[in-house]
């Protein structure tokens, strides 16, 4: 496998969009976060111009698939688990077996193809929210667990997209075509239009060693299995050109492709450094988060097993969260998003104390589900940061949930039962983009949290009462008849 080196890219390639982030040289990779605020590539940045396409040096020293596909999440600062997610990169190398093929991708950019969908998801995911390989992805100087929450968007996202897109993916084998893979294309105007993108922007990657405009390289193919043989070839235009300097005794054995060469140009879509999330991206992130917490606090919730353990109960556990993952890819229930969120981290006990960006809803630094039925959980009044919070954990929403109604021994008037019955209100919930807690203006105002509420025991005994006076009358009414 090759690609580029993190530390080293060649500038001087030519870029595919012709808009460039005019700022200062990014500092160095896994750069130092500063504890106590918000570092500017995990802040919201109003105009920011990335360049679509990552310039290429020399061969690849990483890969975005080995990190995605076999992901390593940490649910605390030192508990993790690995779990194996199905392979959306597989089977990306183009093979063209006739001039035609060939010559229609060489023309123009074209998101038939499936390398062009891959592409483009990978890069909205990515570049067009503000999301970068060095500073989220790979950065070992912050939080494990917001690494890996970076690293579940990344993957999520981007199936999340391909889906809206319609796209079959390479294990769907009875419909997916390499050089003719299904997408809808109103969707995909729709999500340019979210990243502020052309319609007809170049998502194919033009690198080639070979010099062919990354069509690749040639081969010839002599007889069966037993004998079969390579000759690297340029493209001339048509297979046919391409001149047989080998034995014409088997000519009629012989078939020629091109294919690209194996440098998974995905991961050159893919920011290098970011100058901070884009608008369209903390939309996208927020989503992320939801996902997240639902998929690994909900798989906790459904098995009452810690997602960490090393029993059976455990890997039921996380096959339980690849299928909410998946439901969470096709968008199943989407309106319930935000209650599902919110739900889950009630029903676990967890703590929202993790902050990623302004704006953004908090995280648990310990996504394990608390079994300790000692403890109601935690009311988190605060559920999205905010820019008095620092980067990573946070010493907040400490307070601890009144522990659950006790059995009322020796009470047996239902009015006294009733009265101390919670009742259900419903409250408005908080919409992605504002902060809770706050009132339109940013100010602090009431709380906006899904609660359940007590109701005063004086308004339900009014109640009673009134329901008594009720009955009384048409009793007295009925003994005058």
């Amino acid at each position: 496998m090759s690609a580029i080196t993190l530390e080293e890219m060649d500038y001087g390639q030519k870029r595919i969009n012709s808009t460039k982030l005019k700022t200062e040289q990014s500092p160095p990779y896994a750069r130092q976060v500063e504890p106590s605020h918000f570092p500017q590539e995990f802040l919201l940045n109003e105009s920011p111009t990335y360049d679509l396409h990552q310039p290429f040096n020399k061969p690849n020293s990483y890969d975005v698939r080995e990190i995605l596909v076999n992901m390593d999440l940490y649910v605390s600062e030192s508990d993790h688990f690995m779990i194996k997610l199905r392979d959306i990169f597989k089977n990306y190398i183009h093979t063209y077996k006739e001039a035609e093929t060939a010559n229609a991708w060489l023309k123009s950019p074209n998101m038939q193809y499936w390398d062009q969908q891959l592409n483009f998801a990978m890069w909205a995911t990515t570049t067009g929210c503000g999301v970068s390989i060095h500073d989220h992805l790979y950065n070992e100087n912050i939080p494990a667990q917001i690494r890996s929450f970076f690293r579940f968007h990344v993957y999520f996202m981007t199936r999340r997209i391909l889906n809206q897109l319609g796209c079959p993916l390479p294990d769907d084998t009875d419909v997916f075509d390499l050089n003719n893979n299904v997408f809808n294309e109103v969707e995909y105007h729709k999500i340019c239009d979210e990243f502020g993108v052309d319609y007809n922007t170049d998502f194919r990657f033009s690198y080639d060693p070979s010099g062919n405009n990354g069509i690749g390289i040639g081969y010839q193919w002599y007889g069966g299995a037993a004998h079969i043989k390579h000759i690297q070839r340029k493209y001339q235009g048509s297979m046919l050109q391409i001149p047989d300097a080998e034995d014409e005794a088997r000519r009629s054995y012989k078939w020629y492709k091109f294919q690209n060469a194996d440098y998974r140009p995905y991961n050159y879509f893919i920011l290098k450094n970011s100058a901070g999330f884009t608008q369209a991206g903390l939309g996208r992130l927020n989503r992320s988060i939801e996902a997240y917490i639902y998929c690994v606090l909900g798989s906790q919730a459904d098995t009452r097993v810690s997602i960490v353990d090393s029993g059976g109960g455990a890997q039921e556990t996380r096959q339980k969260m690849k299928a909410l993952l998946e439901d969470e890819i096709r968008g199943i229930n989407e309106d319930d998003s935000i209650p599902r969120y919110q739900n889950v981290i009630n029903s676990t006990r967890v703590k929202l104390d993790l902050a990623i960006s302004p704006s953004l809803w908090l995280l648990p630094s310990k996504m394990i589900i608390n079994l300790n039925t000692n403890v109601a959980g935690y009311n988190n009044f605060l559920q999205q940061a905010t820019e008095n919070m620092k980067f990573g954990y946070n010493n907040i929403n400490n307070e601890v949930k009144k522990p659950a109604l006790e059995k009322m021994e020796g009470h047996t008037d239902p009015i006294k039962r009733a009265a101390r019955r919670p009742v259900l209100q419903r409250s408005p919930l908080p919409a992605v983009g504002r902060l809770a807690g706050l009132d339109a203006h940013g100010q602090d105002g009431p709380e906006v949290l899904p609660a359940v509420l007590e109701a005063p025991e004086h308004d339900i005994l009014h109640e009673y009462a009134t329901l008594g006076t009720l009955v009384g009358a048409i009793l007295l009414t009925y003994l005058f008849i």
